[in-house]
């Protein structure tokens, strides 16, 4: 680090200078080294603790990192910068009720630092607390209404509580400020099902995959919207290039057994339902089977029951 030539032994300030260039630079590591010059100098420096944990969480050393805040926040308790630096820490490490804290924290230094509430909103829907995430995400569009992410979240939280019509109003906007965001286009056609607009909800999938076109999940959506109006051959053929763009696609598999069965093409409903349950690792595709009235063609079939009450068909 031939920068530190030109620097004092005791001069903590450029030390700390030439750690926030070095990071800047993105090399973390010398970062860190001249933040520790600093703070072994100025051991109650509290931005160089913020820097240095920074620089830590960049090489993905997140105890050291949350351990640097926690400094910092002792310091120096009413940085803002400090708690949502931790907040973030936090929310990547998952630890989402601790995150909101800090957001909450920095919000009560800086009421009008919309990331934090953008990111605490954030941490809400990772918890599923929806209702409070879409209060966040409004205070963020009271400061920012151009930010066409915080949209999209907000379509996202309102989905979930099922409040379609709002939820569309905000994937509408989302796609206004930006008209290529093709998860919004996806999520569109997704609250256009439950609103009973067929029409859009394929029009919506369409257009996602016209913008990103090996969007596996759009390529199924549309599949499931064709298979519900009718069009086997059509959804079949979403079907596949949703499973060709990610071959573990369980719930494509499970989409495509479906249309099958409702064809009461029962052997390639029973493949396809195989495929898909032993491809699934988070959805108990076997489960959902045993219920499903799309498999009502299918039911009686001996292999149909053997693979739904066995741990795999052979």
């Amino acid at each position: 680090m031939n920068e530190q030539i030109q620097i004092s032994p005791n001069d903590y300030q450029g030390w700390y200078n030439l750690g926030v260039n070095l990071s800047r630079m993105g090399r973390y590591r010398e970062a860190i080294t001249a933040f520790n010059r600093a703070i072994k100098i100025k051991p109650d420096y509290h931005q160089a603790w913020n820097n240095r944990g920074n620089a830590m969480k960049h090489l993905g050393r997140y105890q050291l990192a949350l351990r640097d805040f926690n400094q910092a926040s002792q310091i120096q308790p009413k940085s803002y910068q400090i708690w949502y630096n931790r907040g973030n820490l936090l929310s990547s490490l998952k630890r989402y009720k601790e995150a909101i804290n800090s957001f909450q924290k920095a919000l009560e230094i800086k009421e009008d630092l919309y990331q934090a509430w953008h990111n605490a909103g954030n941490a809400f829907n990772s918890l599923g607390r929806y209702r409070e995430a879409v209060f966040h995400y409004e205070q963020v569009i009271k400061i920012k209404p151009d930010l066409y992410k915080v949209w999209h979240n907000r379509g996202q939280a309102l989905f979930e509580l099922g409040r379609y019509q709002a939820a569309l109003t905000s994937f509408e906007k989302v796609i206004e400020l930006q008209p290529n965001c093709y998860e919004s286009w996806n999520f569109k056609g997704k609250t256009l099902f439950y609103l009973g607009d067929t029409e859009g909800e394929i029009i919506s999938y369409e257009k996602a995959i016209d913008i990103k076109s090996d969007y596996h999940e759009a390529w199924n959506n549309l599949g499931k919207a064709l298979s519900n109006v009718g069009e086997w051959y059509e959804a079949i053929a979403c079907f596949d290039q949703a499973i060709k763009i990610k071959s573990d696609y369980g719930l494509a598999y499970y989409n495509k057994a479906c249309c099958y069965a409702l064809q009461d093409k029962a052997y390639l409903a029973i493949e396809n339902l195989e495929l898909a349950i032993n491809f699934g690792v988070e959805e108990s595709y076997r489960e959902m089977a045993k219920t499903d009235t799309d498999f009502a063609n299918v039911r009686a079939n001996s292999k149909f029951q053997a693979l739904i009450e066995a741990e795999r068909l052979y």
